[in-house]
């Protein structure tokens, strides 16, 4: 009885533990996407730190997100599913992934992070075109 109890708790704060989190799906309309999967917490850190410091992440409307095998970054303060984010990951190392406002995705980078190449592919976009135009 008191092993059924317990493993019902469990559940019960797994379950409440993940209330609130985010999907992918949330996101679509509001943001574009970068995920960046790293092979350690060292690069995760490293790359999480320099999308901080990167100026016109938030013009662009981009939430990112730093996977490593033990970490998630984001600049988001609302919690993400994390298999949201991993469902992106097709390679077994580094890979970053573009996805548009209309949940897409659009790049796709394998070796490291060019994010002036990212930069130039959502400015490319029409949406982007449109918003802008309006933002003069």
């Amino acid at each position: 009885m008191r092993r059924l109890l317990l493993a019902s708790l469990f559940s019960t704060l797994i379950v409440a533990g993940s209330a609130g989190a985010a999907t992918l799906d949330d996101l679509r309309w509001d943001y574009r996407v970068i995920a960046v999967f790293t092979p350690t917490d060292t690069a995760g850190q490293a790359t999480a730190d320099e999308l901080s410091n990167t100026v016109g992440i938030a013009e662009r409307d981009i939430a990112w997100f730093v996977v490593s095998p033990d970490a998630l970054h984001s600049n988001l303060s609302q919690p993400i599913e994390r298999a949201s984010i991993t469902g992106l990951h097709q390679t077994g190392g580094f890979e970053a992934v573009l996805v548009g406002k209309d949940g897409g995705v659009k790049a796709r980078q394998g070796e490291s992070l060019d994010i002036h190449a990212f930069f130039d592919a959502i400015d490319s976009m029409p949406m982007r075109q449109q918003e802008m135009q309006q933002q003069q």
